[in-house]
C-alpha cells in the first residue's frame, strides 16, 4: 500500500521540478539558455557588430583569417539544400559579404 504512494509522490515531485525548469529555463554558466542569444530578430540593415555575432566571431586582428572557416562551418549546418532555412542562409552570406567588404576599411 505504501509503494504506490511513494511512487505517486515521486512523480508529482518530478513534475513540479520539470515545470520549474521549463518555466525558468535551464541554467548554463549562470545564465538561462534563452539569455545566451540576442533577443529579437535581425536588423533591417546589418551592421558590422551584428555580422560578427551571426558568424560567432570576435572582433580583432584575426577576424579575416577566421571568417572563411566560420562561414563554411555555419553554412554546412544551415544550407537550404540540407534542410536549413533559406532566410538564415541569406543572412549568413550577408554577414560574410559585409565583413569581407569592410575588413580593410577603417572601423
Amino acid at each position: 500500500m505504501a509503494t504506490p504512494l511513494i511512487f505517486g509522490a515521486g512523480a508529482v515531485a518530478a513534475a513540479i521540478a520539470g515545470r520549474h525548469l521549463l518555466k525558468n529555463g535551464f541554467r548554463i554558466g549562470g545564465k538561462a539558455a534563452s539569455e545566451q542569444w540576442a533577443k529579437g530578430g535581425f536588423r533591417a540593415k546589418m551592421d558590422r557588430r551584428e555580422a560578427i555575432a551571426v558568424l560567432g566571431l570576435k572582433d580583432g586582428p584575426m577576424l579575416r583569417n577566421q571568417l572563411k572557416d566560420a562561414h563554411r562551418q555555419i553554412m554546412i549546418t544551415n544550407h537550404p539544400d540540407r534542410g536549413g532555412s533559406p532566410y538564415l542562409a541569406s543572412k549568413i552570406n550577408e554577414a560574410k559579404d559585409l565583413l569581407e567588404k569592410t575588413d580593410g576599411k577603417k572601423r
